[in-house]
């Protein structure tokens, strides 16, 4: 009798698997399709959207988002959230940049430690309060975020840093092209691929997934939840670190008052890319695709002179309709798969039975 419920356990997970990866393939297809429309939309009510130029900057656009999203997807994931991520670039540009400005000579590679540095510091405040001292993340995060933002704008005073007392190198970042395609894009697609492989194939990617979907089956399967809450605190600092060091060579300017609203772009990306709000499902692809297609937006908005209240209507929008179409979506993975376990109950019942009247 063992046997026989050992071999039934297999066909479960694996159809379960194959389930969810074809729930996974159909949200980035549509993301994708979503992403085409859109462009196709607005291109010909505004021919510009296609000018090289233009589009160069809507990729860069997305870029800076994209970075900050990824990292945001696996807290999401995880089914945590972080509203600090606008802060701890500020944070970590406004520092970078100033010690840069400094010392005009030294290596971008220490101005790149400093950022991620500042940033891997304040996701560890946002671990601590969240996955050691169990507050729940939301709140910690608001409150870290109150507390990184006042913190940047007494260390900055009301100061300004321009990019005529910067160093060319550090602009060149952003103004840099290999293959036609700018390098700040190449690292964006980097992290995101690397992360993207973490994710699905790694142990400790999947097991994000397994907290997300249901904390206390995970912890019962030996799944350290603090590690991974921890964990993925410490990649989104890390990862808004990066982008506050690449925010100073995208826009020239640092101030303590940058990235107000990228806390919430960065969540919009995420939940419009397909993934989960309630944690345990999507892909840091799915957000990626999200900035790009949040990006485009703004852009075909500005070309096309409408009002920039439309812009955050349309996102509201787009996340209510997202988050709507997923739920059915997981709604009808969970009833196929209730389905299919009834059918191999009702099958291996009766062959349960006669194997114990044979006995």
């Amino acid at each position: 009798m063992t046997d026989t419920l050992q071999t039934t356990s297999a066909p479960s997970t694996e159809s379960s698997r194959g389930l969810l990866g074809r729930v996974l393939r159909i949200r980035e297809l549509v993301l994708v399709l979503a992403l085409i429309i859109i462009g196709a939309l607005v291109s010909l009510r505004e021919p510009r959207f296609l000018d090289p130029v233009n589009l160069d900057h809507v990729i860069l656009s997305a870029t800076l988002v994209c970075i900050v999203a990824v990292g945001q997807a696996l807290v999401i994931i995880a089914r945590q959230i972080d509203l600090s991520v606008g802060a701890i670039v500020a944070m970590s540009a406004f520092v970078s940049v100033e010690w840069l400005a400094a010392h005009p000579d030294a290596s971008l590679i220490f101005v790149f430690m400093i950022g991620c540095a500042i940033g891997l510091v304040m996701g560890a405040g946002n671990a601590l309060l969240v996955a050691i001292i169990g507050i729940p993340a939301i709140v910690a995060t608001l409150g870290t975020l109150a507390i990184y933002r006042g913190a940047v704008l007494v260390y900055a005073g009301g100061r300004q840093i321009s990019a005529t007392i910067l160093p060319n190198n550090y602009e060149e970042l952003a103004r840099t092209h290999f293959a036609s395609i700018p390098l700040l894009v190449w690292m964006a697609l980097i992290i995101t691929i690397a992360i993207g492989l973490f994710a699905r194939f790694t142990r400790a990617g999947r097991n994000l997934y397994a907290l997300g979907s249901n904390p206390e089956s995970a912890r019962y399967l030996g799944i350290s939840e603090v590690n991974g809450v921890a964990f993925v605190f410490l990649l989104s600092g890390f990862l808004s670190g990066l982008v506050g060091v690449l925010w100073g060579a995208r826009f020239g300017t640092v101030d303590a008052v940058i990235a107000p609203q990228l806390n919430l772009q960065s969540i919009s990306a995420v939940v419009i890319g397909g993934v989960s709000i309630f944690g345990g499902s999507g892909s840091v692809y799915g957000a990626a695709i999200g900035a790009v297609i949040f990006a485009v937006l703004q852009n075909g908005v500005l070309l096309l002179g409408i009002n920039q209240f439309w812009v955050q209507a349309v996102v509201g929008a787009a996340i209510l309709a997202t988050v709507f179409f997923y739920s059915l979506l997981a709604r009808r993975a969970e009833r196929l798969q209730r389905e299919s376990r009834r059918r191999r109950t009702a099958t291996h019942t009766p062959n349960l039975r006669e194997s114990e009247v044979r006995k």
